[in-house]
């Protein structure tokens, strides 16, 4: 069975428009691998987020270890080194300041309000901010 002109063109337009899609998913594919970033750029990224907790981490024992005063008066502060490590884990796990303080009273039985959960996340607790 022979085909028409009309046909043959039909049929040529179709598989026209199906290399085009195909072009185009190409070209995609290609611009995604592009964002994708190496194995060395991802092990430095976390390299560089692990010395930056590292010192984080400092910095929380830092503040810690400073008395308020020199006397050492005044009320003690119920958050530990071990728990605000665990506020500053949980919050970067995304929770929020009510749900880590929820969190804490489960994990240690201690009783931390949402604005104590906010000032460790900013880094007041303990250094005389209040």
């Amino acid at each position: 069975m022979k085909k028409t002109a009309e046909q043959l063109q039909a049929a040529l337009d179709r598989e026209i428009e199906y290399t085009e899609k195909l072009n185009k998913k190409i070209d995609l594919m290609r611009e995604q691998l592009k964002e994708r970033i190496t194995i060395q750029e991802h092990e430095k990224a976390i390299a560089l987020l692990q010395e930056k907790h590292a010192q984080e981490i400092a910095e929380i024992n830092n503040r810690q270890s400073q008395k308020h005063n020199e006397r050492g008066a005044g009320r003690r502060k119920k958050a530990t080194n071990q728990v605000i490590l665990r506020v500053l884990e949980l919050r970067q796990e995304g929770l929020s300041q009510q749900n880590i303080s929820k969190a804490i009273f489960e994990e240690f039985e201690i009783v931390i309000s949402r604005t104590t959960v906010g000032e460790i996340v900013r880094g007041e607790h303990g250094n005389g901010t209040e």
